[in-house]
């Protein structure tokens, strides 16, 4: 991974050992490595200050003034917005932004943020147990060996999730491949083992996009991807069918074995939760009346808003929820032009595709600015690299 941020073999080693990190969420101060990476680019930079756009840096740099301005009496997150313009610097000053050097990258968040999955898992077999392990619905953060939301957990599997589809078809480095569909399947275990329904989901939904997009789109007509893609799907479908009808007629004594088991009551109940829906849409009326923030909407529904953008209002009001829709509009063109730009491989567009994918469901089903800030730091490096490679090809 030389010359990816400098010319210096010795300060890109740093940075990217300090990604890791940023990833995994050492210790729990993730958030707090990003001015020393931004510090160290500077000064390798000769002082010289620069970002891929000077408009969605400012926009993202009135954003965390605003949400710290009507967020400041809330607590310590209302400083997190200031990461957001951190992270796009840090992603504008890729001294090599070509498509292997933002795909390492890429695999780095994907690899540090899965292995902290597993440490948590870890963690959590030996608190519960192997019979607790399975039944609790209690989780821990190992950084902290505090009690986790399990969302909290789940977002940093996504990144890997949406690599998927490029490693399974198209990733040809075996080594690269195998580490992580190592990670994303220990991973997954764990999240469905938590009662996590919503990264069973967003496979679906990037296989299924993703394989609709290089056949329909980049009119791939290989018929070694089509018969492995159905082979996959077969699979899946006999699996499913399988455990269906073991559990609907209880062979084995299944049903009464596996009702004992968190996850299963949780899909035989609902495949997506209903009360997300309930809290979106309530949210609405109750938006006219606090403006300006202060979880008056959480409060009154009860739990917090599984949307992105929703949240940002409920926590810090109308303001700064407005200059991160304008940033989000921004972001939204950048991949666009990503997949739609011929200069760039058709193999790396499959891979954004499946990366922006995952980040985009991930913003409209979770509280990422309250419940996930650094998948949010994550998300805007990822974007101010995927826009630095179209600024390059220009």
């Amino acid at each position: 991974m030389d010359n990816i941020w400098s010319e210096n073999k010795y300060v890109n080693f740093l940075i990217n050992i300090l990604l890791f990190l940023t990833g995994i969420n050492f210790l729990h101060y993730g958030q707090l490595i990003l001015p020393i990476i931004c510090f160290i680019l500077f000064v390798d930079n000769k002082l010289r200050f620069k970002v891929n756009n000077p408009k969605a840096f400012i926009i993202l740099c009135l954003f965390a003034i605003s949400f710290y301005a009507f967020s400041y009496k809330m607590g310590f997150y209302s400083v997190m917005g200031f990461t957001c313009p951190m992270a796009y610097y840090i992603g504008s000053n890729m001294k090599n932004p070509t498509e292997d050097n933002i795909k390492k990258i890429i695999y780095l968040f994907a690899i540090s943020m899965g292995l902290h999955v597993i440490l948590n898992c870890v963690y959590e077999y030996i608190v519960h147990g192997k019979h607790g392990f399975f039944m609790s619905t209690t989780h821990y953060d190992f950084w902290t060996r505090e009690k986790i939301a399990n969302t909290a957990t789940a977002v940093n599997a996504d990144i890997m999730l949406g690599c998927l589809y490029y490693l399974v078809f198209h990733e040809k480095d075996r080594k690269i491949k195998t580490l992580n569909l190592i990670i994303l399947a220990v991973s997954m275990f764990y999240l469905v083992v938590i009662g996590r329904r919503t990264p069973v989901m967003m496979i679906l939904i990037v296989f299924i996009s993703s394989f609709i997009y290089e056949t329909k789109y980049l009119k791939n007509s290989s018929k070694e991807l089509k018969k492995s893609f159905l082979t996959i799907s077969m699979c899946v479908i006999a699996f499913l069918a399988l455990l269906i009808i073991t559990y609907s007629f209880n062979l084995f004594n299944a049903r009464t074995v596996l009702q004992e088991y968190h996850i299963i009551l949780k899909f035989t109940r609902s495949f997506i939760n209903d009360q997300r829906f309930e809290l979106y849409f309530g949210s609405f009326p109750l938006m006219p009346k606090y403006p300006f923030g202060g979880q008056h909407i959480s409060t009154i529904l009860g739990e917090q808003i599984h949307d992105f953008w929703i949240d940002i209002y409920d926590y810090a009001g109308i303001v700064p929820c407005f200059i991160m829709i304008v940033y989000s509009i921004i972001y939204f063109k950048n991949m666009v032009a990503v997949l739609k730009a011929k200069d760039i491989s058709e193999g790396f567009r499959i891979l954004s595709l499946g990366v922006f994918i995952c980040i985009a469901l991930q913003m409209f089903f979770e509280p990422i600015m309250t419940g996930s800030s650094l998948f949010l730091i994550v998300s805007i490096i990822i974007g101010a690299l995927f826009e630095r490679l179209i600024i390059s090809e220009e």
